[in-house]
This record gives structure tokens, sequence and C-alpha cells, in this order.
């Protein structure tokens, strides 16, 4: 009953995160901050808290190369702190289970977005410099979430 409260209350904070990335371009700390908290909590109540600290830190890797090495390269912020953030959380509410997990979670972050943009040039012919990466990084959580109980 308890993993059920606590899963309620990460689908809100995905849902906020999503609406205020899209309006705003920005994701909150404090949404970031509850989704550590909550995956704290599951952590506890699954006993693999270890399993979750790894796994985040594995997550991240790839965006903190891209924020860090990738603003140097191009001359321009690639991806937002908030994003490498929100990653983070990410990474600690899911249990680090395979590799294979975080090349899915890579390709379906960076691909959609590429589809997205590719959709709206086609159909809109119009070509935003930025988008809000929150909602495909969120959605790259919600595959895997389905893949691990599948």
């Amino acid at each position: 009953m308890v993993k059920v409260i606590v899963y309620f209350f990460i689908a809100i904070i995905l849902l906020e995160v999503i609406i205020i990335d899209v309006r705003e371009k920005i994701i909150l700390n404090k949404s970031n901050l509850g989704l550590l908290f909550l995956g704290g909590i599951l952590g506890f109540l699954e006993g693999d808290l270890e399993e979750r600290i790894l796994s985040a830190a594995l997550y991240t890797l790839p965006f903190i190369l891209i924020y860090g090495y990738g603003s140097d390269i191009l001359n321009k912020e690639c991806i937002g702190m908030g994003d490498v953030k929100l990653v983070t959380s990410l990474g600690f509410l899911l249990k680090f289970n395979t590799f294979f997990d975080i090349l899915i979670f890579l390709n379906i972050s960076f691909i959609t977005p590429l589809i997205y943009l590719g959709g709206k040039y086609i159909f809109l012919k119009k070509l935003d410099k930025d988008i809000a990466f929150g909602p495909f990084l969120i959605l790259s959580y919600i595959l895997i979430v389905i893949k691990e109980k599948l």
C-alpha cells in the first residue's frame, strides 16, 4: 500500500515537471528533490538503496559529459543542468539491472526529440531553437519502468 502511495506522488511530480518544463523551459529543484526523496523511500522499502545510488550515477554520466563538453565544443548550452538533475532523480528511481537498460534510456531520450523536431518541421515548417527536454526524459523513464514490469 505504501508503494502505491509513493508511486502516486511520483506520478504527480512527473506531471508537474512536464507542465512546467513545456511552459517555462525550467525544471524546479524542489521537483528533483521530491523525486530523490521518494526514490529513497522506495530504496528503503525494497532494500536496494545501494543499487539505486549506482543507478543514479550511471544514468547521469552521459548527460554530465554532454553538459560539460558539448557546451565547450559547440559554444552553446546543449542541455540544461535541470535536465541533468532530473536524469539523476529518474536514475535513482530506477534500479540498476543492466547496461542495456541505460542504452535504451539514452536512445529513447535522444531519438524522440529528433522525431518531434522532424515532425514539427515537416508539418508546421517551423524549427525551434530550444525544446523542453524533460518530457522526453520522463517518457524514457516510463518506458523503462514498463519494460521492467513485463
